[in-house]
């Protein structure tokens, strides 16, 4: 048991060469210094899933309380004993220091506890952490939250993957709309995947690289979130943005939210109308060329008129004769 842990702590040392605790666990003391760590870690062995927990508090009352309820000493247990106990291999253990992780993660309650894969975070969102830390049942969470449970879409995959407008076999779909530059809800959105992955489909899309998903929903926001439904969208409008808010949302509160039917997307020659007709009003040239083009078209239909008409005249006179 000695020289399994002597192992397990030379290994970690090797992977984080930062302070630690006494139990050789690395303490970062900023979200960048945890995320430079955290990728040399995943990036060792791309044939082995490599994942790292982290505990993260932001001030001193926070890092007391996890003193005194063994925090530690249960994730260096859970860590050392990860793959005979919960078959996960390669896990890694860290503590964050950073008064701003929470609430740029959108988090509320503290300590947090978060799971990276692959760099992609998920929050644990079990019952009273602060109250509960409990071995067996983080281990459940981390083996059962080893892939992503989130569906990322594009302008190309939307409608097909989602059958948005007609509601069809797919399901209910939670999708979550946002532009690069919005707060992060990355490991919040990643729980309630998890957490609805049995009734709801939960997407996300990047409308700053979308931005055709954008055009279609008229999103102006930096971020929104839609639940799509028999062919209808409702829009969460609450203020609330944590696991169990949005949960309820897609499960029972959507129903006092207004909705709107879902409108097939345009053809691409409906893109190119819709993209002229809004270049006719938005464009300075916008009036000249709309007139010369209706004059053009008056000028051809009258010629074409008068054509018509000389041809009937010359037909006539021709019988007559």
């Amino acid at each position: 048991m000695k020289l399994r842990l002597g192992v397990f702590l030379t290994l970690i040392w090797h992977c984080f060469a930062y302070q630690t605790d006494e139990n050789g666990i690395p303490i970062f003391t900023s979200k960048a210094e945890m995320i430079e760590t955290m990728n040399e870690v995943t990036a060792e062995d791309a044939n082995q899933m490599k994942t790292i927990i982290v505990l993260a508090y932001g001030n001193d009352k926070c890092e007391k309380h996890v003193e005194s309820m063994g925090m530690r000493q249960v994730m260096f247990e859970m860590v050392t004993h990860s793959e005979e106990e919960f078959g996960v291999t390669g896990l890694a253990a860290a503590f964050l220091k950073d008064k701003d992780f929470g609430k740029s993660h959108s988090l509320k309650h503290c300590p947090h506890l978060i799971l990276y894969r692959n760099g992609r975070p998920i929050v644990y969102d079990g019952d009273n952490l602060h109250l509960r830390f409990n071995r067996e049942d983080i281990g459940h969470w981390i083996s059962s939250n080893l892939k992503s449970h989130v569906e990322h879409l594009s302008d190309e995959t939307f409608e097909h993957l989602t059958q948005a407008s007609t509601g069809s076999t797919t399901g209910d779909w939670m999708i979550w709309l946002h532009k690069s530059t919005c707060s992060d809800l990355t490991a919040v959105w990643e729980a309630l995947a998890s957490r609805l992955k049995y009734s709801k489909v939960v997407g996300e899309v990047d409308i700053t690289l979308n931005p055709k998903t954008a055009e279609r929903f008229s999103l102006t926001e930096c971020q929104s979130i839609l639940l799509f439904r028999h062919g209808k969208r409702y829009t969460y409008t609450g203020d609330a943005f944590d696991v169990h808010a949005l949960a309820n949302f897609a499960e029972v509160s959507y129903k006092n939210f207004e909705y709107k039917i879902v409108k097939p997307p345009l053809s691409p020659f409906d893109e190119k109308v819709e993209q002229l007709t809004n270049w006719l009003k938005t464009s300075e040239y916008g009036l000249i060329t709309l007139i010369a083009v209706s004059s053009l078209l008056f000028s051809g239909i009258l010629f074409l008129v008068c054509q018509e008409s000389q041809q009937m005249a010359n037909t006539a006179e021709k019988k007559d004769k």
